[in-house]
């Protein structure tokens, strides 16, 4: 009697680990979440070599980003530099991404490069970090991506009224408008003069590009301006030429 009542709760145990080893492998082994997907964009950079890597999705996004040219504009390409890397790695990843655009040329293209985080963790950010514009470049003007110079005459305070400066205070303005961000105007001069009158010269001029802005609808409280003077100049103050350069009220878009 005891060695029957044994076997058949032998057999009981038997039939119920098939019965949870067919439950275990139906709904458990065969249901277990996919290991996710990464999906890329159409630009990559491969983080050990700066090689740049595409896909099928390049051609329409190349063209998307041609297709936004403005006439007189450069294309402003500005490669990340990621953790661990200096400068010269944004630089050069910028210059092959430019060899790409073989439909421009090569003077209508303006490298760039930017701080980045993580080279791997940001693979599956947009173009792996390049972040791109159509910018203006001149005498008058100099635009980067987040930030733009507009140059003065000596000893000027009136604003610039060339045609592709009013240009870029009239897209800037509709850009203020639709996006809502905010913007701080800094103003520049050069060395000449004391110090303490190229303060308010600065301020005068940064002043001047807001009553400009406002004038096309911005909400005054979306500017803030100030003034750093001669203190921070972008070229030594040696030539008439360079002076210019510090001759200079400064946009940036501050969200």
């Amino acid at each position: 009697m005891k060695k029957t009542l044994a076997f058949l709760l032998c057999i009981l145990f038997l039939l119920l680990a098939w019965f949870s080893w067919g439950w275990y492998k139906d709904t458990v082994v065969c249901c277990a979440e996919p290991e996710p997907v990464v999906e890329y964009g159409p630009l990559i950079f491969d983080c050990a070599t700066g090689a740049v890597i595409t896909n099928e999705k390049w051609p329409a996004k190349k063209q998307e980003i041609l297709d936004a040219q403005v006439a007189g504009k450069k294309l402003l390409l500005v490669g990340p530099y990621f953790t661990g890397e200096d400068e010269q790695a944004g630089f050069d990843r910028a210059n092959k991404v430019k060899a790409l655009f073989t439909e421009l040329p090569a003077e209508d293209i303006e490298i760039d490069a930017r701080a980045a985080s993580d080279c791997e963790i940001t693979k599956v950010k947009m173009l792996h970090e390049l972040k791109y514009k159509w910018v203006t470049r001149n005498e008058d003007i100099m635009e980067h991506f987040g930030t733009t110079m507009v140059f003065y005459k000596y000893d000027s305070t009136e604003e610039e009224a060339s045609e592709s400066v009013l240009a870029y205070f009239q897209e800037l303005a509709t850009f203020l408008k639709d996006s809502g961000d905010h913007i701080k105007l800094v103003g520049h001069t050069d060395s000449d003069g004391a110090a303490e009158y190229n303060e308010d010269l600065g301020l005068k001029r940064a002043n001047e590009y807001k009553s400009h802005l406002v004038s096309l609808g911005v909400a005054e409280d979306k500017i803030t301006v100030e003034s750093k003077g001669e203190t921070m100049p972008i070229k030594p103050n040696d030539s008439p030429e360079n002076k210019k350069f510090n001759r200079r009220v400064e946009v940036h878009i501050t969200k």
